[in-house]
């Protein structure tokens, strides 16, 4: 019997970072404009935009949507937003020294929604959105970001595939891991070493073939995995399907319609 893949979207769904393509309300997006987070200079204290100009990463943007550079023809709406993103800009520029960034959206704040501009690290996969960086910001415009949870990824999945790789062999299993929250800070070494001993907490979406792996196995293998839950702390949400549906599925397949045969699924977690 096919199954849609409701429980494993409900899973990632919940710590996924969409990317959004759009301005809501304010600039339309066909693309990702790859732009320097570091053209900007830099001061003391935390710059803001100055909202009677426009710097030639406001431009870039604003030309790369078919949209007015002259800050005199934008609406409202739209002068708000670019210079909004602007401030995005000058706060990765400040927190992040000498890393660049691609602009990707930005969401203006309303009733219902928070408002952030999301973009990539230069360098990263655009199409994964689980490299995407979220700027947030408060009420009073003071901006937060999950930069750092990028950072670690690619280590704390190796550290996880490097695991499952030891149980199940390689090539038998595909996981996907979501890093939640980490200790780590700009500037710290990022490796296999340093992302364990609950540096990074982290979920992930375990896929298995039913050939490679049984509901016995599976089950045997959750209690290996919860003996060393403090080193890895990994939640797995971990699911059996069959070899077909194992070699056709890919991470993008979370969020489409394509429908698997889930034989078994098991969440595995600390015992406490």
């Amino acid at each position: 019997m096919k199954k849609q893949l409701y429980r494993i979207r409900a899973f990632i769904a919940a710590i996924s970072i969409m990317t959004s393509l759009c301005f809501c309300s304010c600039i339309s997006l066909s693309d990702l404009t790859k732009l320097n987070s570091s053209k900007t200079d830099s001061s003391e204290e935390l710059p803001t935009a100055d909202r009677s100009v426009l710097t030639e990463r406001q431009k870039e943007i604003l030309a790369a949507n078919s949209l007015p550079t002259d800050i005199d023809e934008l609406s409202y709406k739209q002068k708000a937003g670019i210079m909004d993103i602007e401030d995005a800009f000058l706060y990765l520029d400040e927190k992040y020294p000498g890393v660049e960034f691609e602009y990707g959206s930005h969401m203006s704040a309303g009733l219902m929604n928070t408002e952030y501009t999301k973009v990539v690290p230069a360098g990263y996969d655009r199409s994964d959105d689980r490299n995407v960086v979220t700027v947030s910001y408060d009420r009073d415009g003071n901006c937060s970001d999950d930069y750092m949870l990028v950072v670690v990824r690619e280590a704390m999945e190796n550290v996880i595939i490097d695991y499952l790789e030891n149980y199940f062999g390689k090539d038998n299993f595909k996981v996907y891991v979501h890093p939640m929250g980490t200790d780590l800070e700009f500037g710290d070494e990022i490796s296999e070493e340093t992302v364990i001993g609950g540096n990074v907490r982290s979920v992930a979406e375990l896929l298995l073939p039913d050939d490679i792996c049984s509901e016995e196995k599976l089950n045997e293998f959750a209690e290996a995995y919860r003996s060393v839950y403090g080193v890895y702390r990994c939640r797995l949400s971990a699911t059996i399907t069959k070899r077909e549906d194992f070699d056709n599925f890919t991470y993008e397949n979370m969020y489409d319609d394509t429908e698997i045969t889930i034989i078994y699924n098991l969440e595995i977690r600390n015992n406490k």
